[in-house]
C-alpha cells in the first residue's frame, strides 16, 4: 500500500481524514475555506490540487479540482492506497429553483453519470449510508444550520446537455438539482468501506448561472462553502 499515494501526494501514508472539494479548481474557493484551519500547507499537484491542513491537532488532506465521476473514483482509490479512513465530500448543485447557498443533504442519488452503472452490481439508485446521514443531521442541528434533504441526480461531466438525461431530470419533480460526482462518491466510498459523508450547496439555478459573479451570489456561495467545511470538521 502507498505506492500510488507516494507518487501523487508525496506521502505513502496520508492523514486518516480527507475533505474532497468537487468541481474545477478555483483559487478563490480555496481561500474561502482556508481560514477554517489552524495550519495550511501550500497547494500542490497537477491533476488533483491538494493541501495538508491541521485543525485542533487533527490532520487533514484536502483535495481540489475533483471534476466528474471518473476523477472522483480515481481519487478514492488513491486515498484508499494512502490509508485514508474518513472522507467528507463537499459538492455544488445546479438546482431547479432553490436559492443560491442552500445546504442540501442528498438522501437519494440517481446515477446518470455512468461510473456506478459499470460496477459489478449496477444500480441507478444510490443511497448514502444511514449512519452517516444520522451523524450529519446531529452535527447540523448542533451547529444550528438549516438544510434541505432530498433527491438529486448525477449527470455526465463531459457530454453535457444529453437530451434524454435533461428530459428525465426536468420531468421528475422530486429531483432538486443536478451535479456530477455524488453518485460515484457515495457508491464507491461505501464499497471501499470509508466512513463517508456528503453535503452540497446550491451554486447555480435558473436565475443565476454557474458563471455568475454577482456580489450576492458570490457571498452566498462563500458562506455555504465555509459552513459545509465547518460541518465536515465537526463530524470527521
Amino acid at each position: 500500500m502507498g505506492r500510488f499515494s507516494q507518487f501523487v501526494f508525496g506521502r505513502s501514508k496520508l492523514p486518516e481524514r480527507c475533505l474532497i472539494y468537487a468541481g474545477a479548481y478555483v483559487p478563490l474557493r480555496k481561500d474561502w475555506v482556508r481560514r477554517s484551519f489552524d495550519m495550511w500547507s501550500r497547494i500542490r499537484g497537477n491533476w488533483v490540487k491538494y493541501s495538508f491542513a491541521t485543525k485542533k491537532s487533527r490532520d487533514y488532506v484536502l483535495a481540489f479540482n475533483v471534476y466528474g465521476g471518473s476523477a472522483t473514483l480515481e481519487l478514492l482509490r488513491l486515498l484508499r492506497d494512502g490509508c485514508v479512513r474518513r472522507i467528507f465530500f463537499v459538492g455544488s448543485l445546479g438546482a431547479k429553483d432553490l436559492p443560491i447557498g442552500t445546504i442540501v443533504m442528498p438522501s437519494k442519488v440517481i446515477d446518470k453519470a455512468g461510473p456506478v452503472l459499470v460496477d459489478t452490481h449496477p444500480n441507478e439508485i444510490v443511497r448514502p449510508d444511514k449512519g452517516s446521514l444520522a451523524r450529519l443531521r446531529r452535527a447540523l442541528q448542533s451547529l444550528g444550520i438549516s438544510h434541505l434533504e432530498g433527491t438529486i441526480a448525477s449527470v455526465p461531466c463531459v457530454l453535457h446537455n444529453i437530451l434524454k438525461v435533461k428530459k428525465f431530470v426536468e420531468r421528475d419533480s422530486t429531483i432538486l438539482g443536478v451535479e456530477l460526482e455524488t453518485s460515484t462518491f457515495c457508491h464507491y466510498s461505501k464499497k471501499d468501506r470509508f466512513e463517508n459523508y456528503a453535503l452540497l450547496y446550491v451554486s447555480d439555478n435558473e436565475q443565476h448561472g454557474i458563471i455568475s459573479r454577482a456580489k450576492n451570489v458570490r457571498e452566498a456561495r462563500r458562506n455555504a462553502l465555509r459552513t459545509i467545511t465547518n460541518v465536515a470538521l465537526e463530524v470527521l
